[in-house]
């Protein structure tokens, strides 16, 4: 079952360990912090075998530069908590998957991500290449 607060929705894929988190129009730190702690609380029975965050941001407007700063330290404690690969969604979008490249490169851990236009595709990506 999705749980949604404004702009961001999140679910877990059913058979895999996958959290999926989908925005649309413009979110803020507050939904940021939430999506944060329910995407952490989501997957937490699967830090010790992995697990891969999507997020759907096809239909976002970007973030500002304090929003940003908030998905670093997603992206930190994500990787903390046993997360293996992040896959984006970004629709047509060059300013998302930008943005998204930089906040992941700002977060300094290394983490695989990979930068579809679809869900479906990040789905196939997870299963072929990350076997998730």
């Amino acid at each position: 079952m999705a749980k949604n607060m404004g702009a961001q929705t999140v679910e877990t894929i059913s058979g895999r360990k996958i959290v999926l988190s989908a925005g649309v129009g413009k979110t803020n730190a507050d939904e940021l912090n939430w999506l944060t702690e329910t995407v952490l609380s989501s997957a937490s029975a699967w830090k010790s075998a992995g697990w891969a965050y999507i997020a759907d941001c096809s239909k976002m407007d970007p973030v500002t530069p304090a929003e940003g700063r908030v998905l670093v330290e997603m992206t930190k404690k994500f990787v903390e908590a046993g997360c293996k690969a992040f896959a984006f969604a970004e629709g047509n979008s060059i300013m998302l998957k930008v943005q998204a490249q930089k906040n992941t490169q700002r977060s300094e851990t290394g983490i695989l991500e990979g930068h579809f236009a679809t869900v479906d595709e990040a789905l196939a990506w997870l299963k072929e290449e990350v076997h998730i």
